[in-house]
């Protein structure tokens, strides 16, 4: 895989160089907007990982311009703003995910990993078991990862589409932040459910816009989230 780095941090940059090469990824680095959009022009990366505040623009930006270059690609945001707006913003611009920093390379590692394992779910017999799934107007084709209100597209990351997912198949069920971080990205012990509320205000918000209510997906306080059909 190629993945693109946008930091201006040299520390940083050499972090994430450094654990992404060594579990086998080619990794180009650039430390500015217009050099990463210029790369991304010559040749496109299978992921892009973007700092949000650089020197010459904002990553939210960047990442946009790279979405247009190439609709399908992948994007993790790094950022030091950690506040839930920030992460909500980095959501809404398009980010399949949200890094804050400081942060282990392992969590780096295991969000990348997560990213891409969406990008290349495996043999199309391991998924044919249930390609569709239907309730309360939300449809959800897991064929191609996307997902719908009452026939609208709804516009989802693949990370939402597998959020909806695992609320559609337990509908009524409070599940936990740590159920639905392990599900969704692979690692248990996160303590930090900004992003997961990132997603979740994404989500919901795409679901207002289709038409639909909100309550859909409601916060039980306390546990986590449930669906539950209004």
């Amino acid at each position: 895989m190629l993945v693109l780095v946008l930091e201006d941090d040299e520390d940083y940059a050499d972090i994430i160089l450094h654990t992404l090469q060594r579990d086998g990824h080619d990794v180009v680095v650039v430390d500015n907007v217009a050099g990463a959009i210029k790369f991304s022009e010559r040749k496109t990366p299978d992921l892009a990982i973007l700092d949000v505040v650089l020197p010459d623009g904002s990553g939210l930006d960047a990442g946009k311009r790279l979405r247009e270059i190439s609709p399908g690609m992948p994007v993790v945001f790094l950022s030091s703003l950690d506040r839930t707006a920030d992460v909500i913003a980095g959501l809404n611009s398009g980010g399949d995910d949200y890094i804050t920093k400081p942060f282990h390379p392992g969590e780096l590692l295991a969000r990348v990993r997560a990213v891409l394992r969406r990008l290349n779910p495996g043999p199309v017999e391991e998924r044919q078991e249930q390609q569709r799934l239907s309730s309360h107007g939300i449809d959800i084709d897991l064929a191609v990862s996307a997902a719908s209100y009452r026939g609208t597209n709804l516009g989802c990351t693949p990370i939402e589409v597998e959020l909806l997912v695992q609320l559609v198949r337990y509908p009524g069920q409070a599940l936990s932040h740590a159920f639905l971080t392990e599900q969704i990205w692979g690692y248990k012990n996160v303590t930090d459910a900004t992003l997961l509320k990132g997603h979740i205000s994404s989500l919901r918000r795409k679901i207002r816009e289709a038409g639909g209510s909100e309550e859909l997906v409601r916060t039980v306080h306390g546990v986590g989230y449930s669906f539950t059909p209004v």
